[in-house]
C-alpha cells in the first residue's frame, strides 16, 4: 500500500491554516459582539 505523505502533508497544511483562519475571525467577531453589547447597555432607553 503506497501512502503518498506529499498529499497527506499538504492536506494537514491546508486545514491548519483553514483552522487558523476561522479562529481569528471567531475572536474578531466576539470581540466586536462584546463591543456592540456594552455599547447598548450603555445608551439610555428611549420612551416613546
Amino acid at each position: 500500500m503506497n501512502i503518498n505523505y506529499l498529499i497527506i502533508a499538504g492536506v494537514i497544511v491546508v486545514l491548519v491554516i483553514l483552522l487558523v483562519l476561522f479562529l481569528r475571525r471567531n475572536k474578531k467577531d466576539e470581540k466586536e459582539f462584546e463591543k456592540d453589547i456594552i455599547q447598548k447597555d450603555l445608551e439610555p432607553e428611549k420612551h416613546t
